[in-house]
């Protein structure tokens, strides 16, 4: 079973986490397979039944030739019965049978936000290379639909495959209060505050949100974590000002900052207009954190009853949410109640194990 587990700067942090958590756990849960990485980034963990084919970041650069010449080569010197392309970025030809994990299609829902090359590449590799895979993971049932629309997926190749939160983000109630201190004085945030975790993508639909929170009577800072690039978050706030509250710019902050930031915050606002999953949201319901979504298939289906929900571009909505969670310390508890048993429904050993799952399937087929 050869993994192409390439680490690039064209993927998201998500689709790294994904990589990097399934490499540590399949050898571990899947004993009776043998792994061969191929990959620019030291991930294999130390046990018998995995080995390591190294490249170098040119050979692992996606969208170029390099992807279509070097990376077919050294998949085929690995030897490997199956392939599992472990993000979207893949060969176009390699004659070896193979399983494509596809996160969402929102390039192909919303081409505008993206370079105009993003929909070529889609026409001309991903979906060439998803309908001839024996599978097709995705992370939610929600997407399985996109993938037979635009990519010409059929139902029977796709294989859903729920992701998880990393264990730190798990917190108790003692904890949560420890951390929530730490935030509060590492970024000097005075007032109670809600926090979004993410990039700042059109999709994001960050300007609701910033709308949102500006409407508030109530006093409140936003936070919002990671880099836009230049001027592009100055354009998005613009001249919004609160009396009563401020914007609170984090930037990138590492994994034990954000466990901090979610523990602090009354909460965690995602209100995207698309997700192929919602991996923020599960890491702010483990730490505790109350959440609140956009009312879109995939956040709908990760959150359940454990979130409050408001249409996606709504930004009364939004704010009437916000200031109920702002003022009701009983629904707080209950959503963090909520979401803790919610997020403990996941786990990555679980997605390692369902995913060897799909590998023995897509074997036995390819035999």
């Amino acid at each position: 079973m050869t993994l192409d587990a390439r680490l690039t700067r064209q993927m998201s942090t998500g689709m790294k986490l994904y990589v990097r958590e399934l490499v540590q756990r399949l050898p571990r849960v899947a004993p009776d397979l043998s792994f061969v990485v191929v990959s620019n980034a030291p991930l294999d963990p130390q046990l018998p039944n995995i080995r390591r084919i190294a490249l170098d970041d040119a050979a692992a650069a996606n969208g170029g030739a390099a992807e279509q010449i070097a990376l077919p080569r050294a998949l085929a010197h690995s030897g490997a019965r199956l392939v599992h392309y472990m993000s979207v970025y893949a060969p176009r030809r390699l004659a070896i049978p193979h399983v494509y994990t596809i996160h969402d299609v929102i390039h192909l829902r919303y081409p505008g936000y993206f370079s105009w090359k993003v929909p070529w590449y889609y026409r001309l590799v991903v979906r060439p290379v998803a309908q001839t895979a024996l599978n097709v993971i995705t992370d939610a049932a929600a997407t399985a639909g996109d993938l037979m629309h635009f990519l010409g997926v059929k139902p029977a190749q796709i294989r859903v495959v729920p992701l998880a939160a990393a264990e730190e983000f798990s917190l108790s109630e003692t904890d949560r209060q420890a951390r929530a201190a730490r935030a509060r004085i590492q970024y000097d945030i005075r007032r109670p505050y809600v926090l979004y975790a993410g990039n700042h993508r059109e999709h994001k639909n960050l300007r609701v949100l910033v709308e949102a929170w500006r409407r508030l009577p109530d006093a409140c800072d936003l936070v919002i974590t990671e880099d836009a690039p230049p001027g592009a978050l100055d354009a998005l706030i613009g001249s919004t000002r609160k009396d009563n509250g401020h914007i609170v710019r984090c930037g990138h902050v590492a994994q034990a900052a954000l466990v901090d930031l979610y523990a602090g915050a009354i909460a965690a606002v995602q209100p995207s207009l698309y997700e192929g999953f919602g991996l923020s949201v599960l890491e702010a319901m483990a730490a505790g954190t109350p959440a609140i979504v956009a009312r879109t298939p995939a956040l709908v289906e990760l959150a359940g009853q454990a979130a409050l929900i408001f249409p996606p571009g709504d930004a009364g909505a939004l704010e009437s949410a916000m200031k109920q969670l702002l003022n009701d310390g009983t629904l707080q508890q209950r959503l963090r109640e909520r979401g803790r048993v919610r997020a403990a429904e996941f786990s990555w050993d679980a997605t390692a194990r369902q995913t060897a799952a799909v590998y023995r399937e897509a074997l036995r087929a390819a035999a």
